[in-house]
């Protein structure tokens, strides 16, 4: 995350023509130092957000993102700490850096010795956990409010003092592993999907799997272990969310305390570019002994989740598969009953978005079925308004499934924290959750007829052996 506070080797340019040694050194002081207390301002102002929950949001001073939403409907508090980091930043040869890095975050720091977070959270009647994507790393807990400053305390110092020994790197490579293989025995699919990832994302950022491949976390040095955690799990690269039963006050004080004397961080390295666009139609087929039937993965390049368009394919997937009600899950699952397993959405990876069908059937002849009713179905979007009442029932589900992720104060403080990252700035929640609302049939005939078409569509079968 950017940081508004001078550098050492920051140089400040002077618009006064010639020299900026002023023969008034007092008054270059006083403006500078104006500057400063500008940006400081910026960085620590609070600001208040109503929809759709009140919180409020500011940084400290190392660049540490808060946010705070008080609740005090139960005697609990929820807390969020998210990291700006996932796959997406690992390089050539160290896939599954990110995901021994959470493992890893469990194995103890200056003070806190391995899985002990686990066992003062649980002492106390608590509950933690963690979870891992392309762009995110996220750690939260729910506890009694009293014992908030224990959650504090236990993130601080693994913020700060993480210990990456040898002998936790090899204990947390272990436990990887095993998590790899059993997920492997578990998902007879999964060697599919991780083909189709690397046909529809032509970098390698973005193509290999959250968990890594064995290879190379079985090569990773303790190293490469530490420089990973020192460039992103900083201050600068982190929010910090409660969400709960709280005294605000108090709240930030603790906050302080036990977060502000960390060091902020470098700056983060920025991504890689974008690929070039995706070029289709692409098929292919892939014989996979381990997929227990014939399945079909299918999948249409979209508009970029910034486009004034995204919010449109959100009711657009809601038509197509969400729900029961949905038209394909109708026609595959219950009127036909063509396929025996039926998933799919929209998938964003960092600027890339695709909505993704996997359709697993009885035999290859299914198979070729399934796919003409999916044809079928997007056909019905391009050549003929969606029924009002059909488009209502698509916003409503959506709605519906948003509110589920305000039930709890753990789920509204992990949506807090997701939207930190993914948003320029967290005032924007309420508009971007009501610009899908305002979807029109006749919006979804001009995108269907521009996306859902053979240049922007992949095609990935697989037959088993």
């Amino acid at each position: 995350m950017f940081s508004f506070f001078p550098r050492k080797d920051m140089i400040f340019y002077c618009p006064m023509k010639g020299s900026c040694h002023s023969k008034q050194p007092g008054l270059w002081l006083a403006l500078f130092l104006l500057v400063c207390f500008s940006w400081l301002q910026a960085q620590t102002e609070e600001k208040s957000v109503a929809s759709p929950f009140p919180f409020v949001y500011y940084q400290l001073k190392n660049g540490l993102g808060v946010i705070l939403s008080e609740d005090d409907t139960l005697p609990i508090v929820s807390i969020a700490i998210a990291y700006g980091v996932g796959s997406l930043r690992e390089k050539p040869g160290q896939a599954g850096l990110a995901y021994l890095l959470e493992n890893l975050m469990f194995q103890g720091s200056l003070n806190v010795g391995p899985m002990q977070h686990f066992s003062y959270i649980s002492r106390v009647g608590g509950r933690s956990n963690a979870q891992l994507s392309e762009n995110l790393t996220l750690f939260f807990q729910s506890v009694p409010s009293h014992q908030l400053p224990l959650v504090l305390w236990l993130e601080s110092d693994r913020m700060m003092s993480l210990v990456i020994s040898e002998d936790h790197l090899e204990s947390s490579k272990m436990t990887v592993l095993d998590e790899i293989r059993r997920r492997r025995f578990n998902e007879p699919f999964l060697d599919s999907f991780l083909l189709f990832d690397q046909m529809i994302y032509p970098d390698f950022s973005r193509q290999h799997p959250v968990t890594g491949y064995e290879e190379d976390i079985q090569g990773l040095r303790a190293e490469e272990v530490r420089e990973f955690y020192r460039t992103y799990y900083v201050p600068s690269n982190a929010v910090l969310c409660l969400v709960g039963d709280f005294n605000r006050k108090r709240a930030k004080e603790l906050i302080e305390k036990y977060f502000e004397s960390i060091p902020g961080g470098k700056e983060v390295p920025p991504l890689a570019e974008l690929p070039s666009g995706f070029k289709g139609p692409l098929s292919r087929v892939s014989v996979d002994p381990l997929a227990s039937a014939p399945a079909v993965h299918l999948a249409y390049r979209l508009t970029s989740p910034n486009s004034a368009d995204y919010p449109i394919f959100k009711i657009i997937d809601y038509l197509l598969t969400k729900g029961k009600s949905s038209w394909l899950v109708r026609r595959l699952l219950q009127r036909e009953k063509i396929a025996v397993r039926f998933e799919g959405g929209l998938e964003t990876r960092l600027g890339v978005t695709w909505l993704r069908l996997f359709i697993v059937a009885n035999n290859e002849v299914m198979v070729e079925r399934c796919l003409r009713a999916v044809e079928a179905e997007i056909s019905r979007l391009k050549t003929a308004l969606v029924p009002e009442e059909e488009l209502g029932l698509a916003k409503t589900k959506y709605l519906a499934d948003l509110r589920l992720r305000f039930t709890s104060t753990l789920d509204r403080a992990i949506f807090l924290a997701e939207n930190y990252f993914s948003l320029s700035s967290l005032e924007e929640i309420a508009q971007i959750i009501e610009k899908p609302l305002k979807t029109q049939a006749s919006d979804i005939v001009g995108l269907a007829n521009r996306y859902f078409i053979d240049d922007n569509r992949a095609i990935l079968k697989v037959r088993i052996k």
